[in-house]
C-alpha cells in the first residue's frame, strides 16, 4: 500500500513539474516577445538598443553611471552610442564587449574607476543586469553560467530572470520614455538653482587630507574580467581600444590611481586616468556631486578627452 501511494506521489511529483516547466516556457516566451520591442528605459530598452546597433556604431563608450553622465558621445563621432548603465562594474561591461563584431572598425572607450577595481567586496554580481538575456543570446548566456551568478532554477526556469524588470519593461512598451532613435546613450546631469545650495554644502564637506587607509589589493575577479577585454582586443585588431577614468571632486588617495596606472601598462592597455583633472579647480558649477559632474562638467571633460584622443597615439 505504501509503495503504491509513493508511486502516485512521484507521478504527481514529475506530473507537477513538467506543467510548471511548460508553464514557465510559455510565460519566458510572452516576455521575450513584449521585450524585444522595448528600446527605452535601463530596465532592457538600452540593452536591447545597444544590441541592435551596436556592430553599426564607429565609437562606443562602456562603463557605469560615470560613463554615462560623463561622456558626450557625439563630439566624438557622429555615428556613436553610450553603453553606460547606472551601477554596472566591469564584469557587465566585458561581457557587452565581447558580444562585439571582432572585425569591425571601431573606437571602444572603457571607463574604469579605480576605487571600483580595488572594492574587496566586488563579487561581479553586476553581470545579473544581463540575465533578461540568458537563453537568448549565447555569448551572455556562457558568460552568466561561468560566472556562477545564477541559481540553479534561474538556469531552468527562465522566466526567473525576469524578476525585477518586468514591471518596467511592461510600462516602457505601454508608454516608452523617450525616442530611442533620437537617443545615443548620453545622459548628462543637469543641477538646477534649487539643488546648487545643497551640492555646495556637500562638496565644502569634502576632507582635503591625503590619507589612503585601504590596503588597496586588486580584486581577483575585476581583474579577471579586464584580462577577459584583453583577450577580446587580441581577437579584434580593427578596433581600438582606450580606458579611462573620468575626474571626480577630490580624490584623496593616489595609491589606486598608481596601481592601476601599472596594471594597465602591464596588460598593454592604453589607459589614461583624469580623476584629479579638476582638483585645484574649486569650480562647483562642474558638479553634481563629489563624483558626477554636472552638464557644464560633462561638456567640458567631453571636449578634452575628444582633444587628447586626436594628440595621442595609438
Amino acid at each position: 500500500m505504501n509503495s503504491e501511494i509513493t508511486k502516485k506521489l512521484i507521478k504527481i511529483i514529475i506530473l507537477t513539474l513538467l506543467i510548471s516547466y511548460g508553464l514557465d516556457k510559455l510565460v519566458f516566451f510572452g516576455l521575450n516577445k513584449i521585450s524585444n520591442n522595448v528600446k527605452t528605459g535601463q530596465a532592457i530598452g538600452k540593452l536591447n538598443h545597444f544590441l541592435e546597433l551596436k556592430d553599426n556604431t564607429d565609437f562606443l563608450v562602456f562603463g557605469n553611471s560615470r560613463a554615462n553622465r560623463h561622456i558626450n558621445v557625439d563630439l566624438f563621432s557622429d555615428n556613436s552610442y553610450n553603453m553606460g548603465i547606472d551601477g554596472v562594474g566591469i564584469a557587465y561591461n566585458s561581457t557587452l564587449i565581447n558580444t562585439l563584431q571582432e572585425n569591425k572598425e571601431q573606437f571602444i572607450l572603457v571607463h574604469i574607476d579605480t576605487k571600483n577595481f580595488f572594492d574587496t567586496t566586488y563579487d561581479g554580481s553586476d553581470i545579473r543586469g544581463l540575465k533578461t538575456k540568458y537563453k537568448r543570446n549565447p555569448i551572455i548566456t556562457s558568460a552568466l553560467d561561468e560566472s556562477g551568478q545564477l541559481s540553479k532554477l534561474q538556469q531552468i526556469y527562465y522566466s526567473m530572470n525576469y524578476n525585477g524588470s518586468a514591471i518596467g519593461i511592461i510600462k516602457n512598451y505601454f508608454k516608452p520614455s523617450y525616442d530611442y532613435k533620437a537617443y545615443n546613450g548620453y545622459d548628462p546631469i543637469s543641477v538646477s538653482e534649487d539643488q546648487e545650495d545643497m551640492r555646495d554644502i556637500v562638496l565644502s564637506n569634502f576632507s582635503t587630507d591625503n590619507e589612503c587607509t585601504d590596503s588597496h589589493d586588486v580584486n581577483s575577479i575585476a581583474l579577471n574580467y579586464l584580462k577577459a577585454i584583453k583577450s577580446f582586443t587580441e581577437k579584434s585588431p580593427n578596433k581600438t581600444f582606450l580606458f579611462v577614468t573620468s575626474p571626480m571632486y577630490n580624490d584623496t588617495c593616489s595609491t589606486d590611481n598608481t596601481k592601476l596606472a601599472k596594471i594597465m601598462l602591464d596588460l598593454g592597455l592604453n589607459y589614461m586616468d583624469f580623476t584629479n583633472l579638476y582638483k585645484d579647480k574649486k569650480d562647483n558649477s562642474l558638479w553634481k556631486d563629489a563624483t558626477h559632474m554636472s552638464q557644464k562638467g560633462s561638456e567640458a571633460f567631453s571636449k578634452l578627452l575628444v582633444n587628447n584622443i586626436k594628440a595621442s597615439k595609438f
